[in-house]
C-alpha cells in the first residue's frame, strides 16, 4: 500500500468500514483486557474493556481520519518513504489524542470521586510534562497494533475478495513505477535517451524503461502518443493550438508540447470536446 492509498483510504471511510473497525477494535480491547497493558485498572476488566474501545475507536473514527485529510491536503509527508510516512501519519494522530484521552481520565476521576463515599481514595489523575509524554509513547504503541490490524484485514480482504471482481486502474503497471511522492495523476511523459521524463501533478522523475514499452504499460490509460517522444493524458490537456499546419498542446501544469504529422489528425479528434483547437 502506497502512502497515497493510505490516506486516500482513511480519508474515504463510509460507515461499513467503520463498523468493520469497531469490530476489530473490539477485539483489540479484548486482547488487552487480558493483557493488561500499563497496570491500568488490574482489577476492573470492564473498565479496561471500556477504557481500551473508547481510545481505539476516537483513533480510528476520529483522529487518523481527520489526520489523513491535514497530510493529503499538505502534502506535508510526501518526500518521506512509504513506512516512514505511515509512521509519522500515526505519530501525528497521536498527538493531539494524548490530550484527548487526559481529559477522559480526568472526567473519568471526577464522576467515580462524585459517587464515592470516600473521594480522597479515588486515585487523581495528575501528568506533568513527563506524565504525558510518557501517556503519548504509550498510546503510541497502541495506536501502532491498531493500524497493524487494520492492515491485515485491509490486505487480506483484497486477497480474498478483490483480484476477480474489481477491474484493475488503468496503467496501474506503469504508475506502480512512479515514486511514491508524485502520486498518480499522470500529465504526461518525454523520452530522454533510455529513461522517460514522467510528469504529475506534483513534479517529475526519470523512470528508466523504454518509451515503446511504457506505452504499453499505458494501453488502457486515456491518453495518447503525439511525437515520437511524447505521450500525454488527455485529461491533462488544456489548450490545442495551431499555426498552419504545425499543432502544439498546453498541458495542465504549462508545458508545450509539439504534435507531429503523423499524430495531427488522430490528436485533434481525440481533443475534439475536450479543448477548442484555436489558430496560434
Amino acid at each position: 500500500m502506497t502512502l497515497h492509498g493510505f490516506l486516500d483510504y482513511w480519508c474515504s471511510l463510509h460507515w461499513q468500514h467503520q463498523l468493520r473497525h469497531l469490530a476489530q477494535y473490539l477485539l483489540i480491547a479484548l486482547l488487552l483486557v487480558f493483557l493488561t497493558p500499563f497496570g491500568m485498572f488490574p482489577d476492573k476488566p470492564f473498565v479496561r474493556l471500556s477504557y481500551w474501545l473508547a481510545i481505539l475507536a476516537i483513533f480510528g473514527m476520529a483522529m487518523m481520519p481527520i489526520t489523513a485529510r491535514i497530510i493529503r491536503s499538505t502534502r506535508a509527508f510526501d518526500d518521506f518513504s512509504r513506512w516512514s510516512a505511515i509512521f509519522g501519519c500515526v505519530l501525528f494522530a497521536t498527538i493531539p489524542m494524548t490530550f484527548v484521552v487526559h481529559a477522559i481520565e480526568y472526567g473519568g476521576w471526577s464522576i467515580a470521586a462524585a459517587r464515592s463515599q470516600n473521594p480522597d481514595a479515588v486515585p487523581r489523575p495528575s501528568r506533568d510534562v513527563a506524565g504525558l509524554m510518557v501517556l503519548f509513547a504509550q498510546l503510541t504503541a497502541i495506536n501502532l497494533l491498531a493500524i497493524g490490524v487494520n492492515s491485515f484485514f485491509i490486505i487480506a480482504t483484497i486477497g480474498l475478495h478483490g483480484g476477480a471482481e474489481k477491474r484493475p486502474a488503468a496503467g496501474i503497471r506503469f504508475l506502480s513505477r512512479l515514486p511514491d511522492h508524485l502520486g498518480t495523476r499522470l500529465l504526461h511523459l518525454q523520452m530522454e535517451d533510455h529513461y522517460l521524463r514522467a510528469t504529475t501533478d506534483r513534479g517529475d522523475a526519470l523512470i528508466l524503461i523504454r518509451f515503446r514499452d511504457a506505452l504499453q504499460e499505458l494501453a488502457d490509460f486515456d491518453g495518447m502518443q503525439v511525437h515520437r517522444s511524447w505521450w500525454v493524458a488527455r485529461e491533462a490537456v488544456r489548450k490545442a493550438s495551431r499555426q498552419g499546419r504545425k499543432l502544439e498542446l498546453l498541458m495542465a501544469d504549462g508545458t508545450r508540447i509539439p504534435v507531429s504529422a503523423a499524430y495531427r489528425k488522430m490528436v485533434e479528434e481525440a481533443v475534439l470536446g475536450i479543448v477548442e483547437v484555436v489558430p496560434a
